[in-house]
């Protein structure tokens, strides 16, 4: 989009809002703060450029959901016009926080993480929207990636946070598709056993957000010890979201790599990843774009909240970076 139509947009929001003439508080609440969630914090303030809007950015320092729960009761108590929430534990929000903004009238719109099939209804019912990337798709995505590297299949350890995320779970399963050519019946799929070539050696390693972990459960994939694989797909950018960490790790296996003995397929294209792909310390980042993700929840909820026409989904685009297209490969998603 041009900066003049950007521009146009923008004024054209801000004359409907003051013609309502209210100060609308709208939040958005990432499942924890860090790298990824913390640019959708950017496109939240971006957004609120328009009159009469607050974008208000707050979630819990780790990854919990109970701590999430408390956050979205606490915007609930200051009196909240909207909430774009990153999804941590589907059941226990709508039993909880989601269910009280709904009696109370407060729309709630997901980014990032939707509510999945677990809660045994509707998700429309809960939620009025969805922003972010279609996660199957970004799961096909890192399997296609893998399989170009290794085009006649290979042994497989996969990297994920919790196993009831319910993004990450469709994220497994499109990997699991793309390299069976199987379709599976519900997230997050089934183990790959010598599916078209291709065998997961063990059950993906959770690491519940926490970095430490994430960069420990890599190094045991790269050392080959207590099982051995040729091939690693983190389905988020946990263990490079702490470079240091992650580059005393990797500094050891830089052969590896280079011969190609293990391929190393990682979500998410910060700029600190992009140094790190650029040095050659991992094969592709597939990257998302949390700042429209932030952008796009606060424009929704205010179409919302002024009873405007707004689009229930809204897929965010994906980028393929590599060693050789680093310098540009993000240049269209403005991260």
């Amino acid at each position: 989009m041009g900066r003049s139509l950007v521009l146009f947009f923008f004024l054209t929001l801000t004359l409907i809002s003051s013609v309502y003439g209210k100060e609308w508080k709208l939040a958005v609440v990432p499942k924890f703060h860090s790298v990824f969630f913390d640019q959708s914090k950017a496109g939240c303030i971006d957004a609120a450029q328009i009159k009469g809007v607050e974008c208000i950015y707050r979630g819990p320092d780790i990854s919990n959901v109970r701590m999430q729960d408390q956050v979205i009761n606490q915007l609930i108590d200051e009196g909240i016009d909207g909430i774009a929430v990153a999804i941590t534990q589907s059941n226990y929000l709508v039993k909880n926080s989601l269910k009280r903004a709904k009696e109370a009238g407060i729309p709630i719109i997901t980014y990032d993480s939707d509510i999945d099939a677990s809660i045994n209804e509707d998700p429309n019912s809960i939620r009025l929207a969805y922003i972010g990337t279609d996660n199957f798709e970004l799961g096909k995505s890192l399997g296609e990636e893998l399989k170009k590297h290794r085009p006649n299949g290979g042994t497989l350890i996969m990297q994920s946070g919790r196993p009831d995320s319910p993004n990450l779970n469709l994220r497994l399963m499109g990997v699991r598709s793309a390299l069976s050519g199987k379709i599976y019946d519900k997230p997050p799929g089934e183990l790959l056993n010598n599916d078209s070539g291709w065998t997961e050696v063990r059950e993906p390693f959770f690491n519940f957000d926490q970095l430490a972990q994430s960069v420990n459960q890599m190094e045991s994939v790269m050392k080959g010890k207590p099982v051995k694989a040729d091939s690693f797909i983190a389905v988020g950018g946990w263990p490079q979201n702490d470079q240091a960490l992650y580059r005393k790790m990797i500094a050891p296996y830089q052969a590896k790599i280079n011969n190609n003995k293990i391929i190393i397929v990682i979500t998410d294209t910060s700029s600190e990843q992009l140094t790190m792909l650029e040095d050659h310390l991992v094969h592709i980042n597939i990257g998302q774009d949390p700042y429209e993700m932030g952008k796009q929840a606060i424009l929704t909820l205010y179409k919302i909240v002024t009873e405007q026409k707004y689009d229930k989904i809204i897929y965010t685009p994906i980028t393929f970076c590599t060693p050789e297209n680093v310098n540009t490969c993000t240049k269209v998603s403005g991260l």
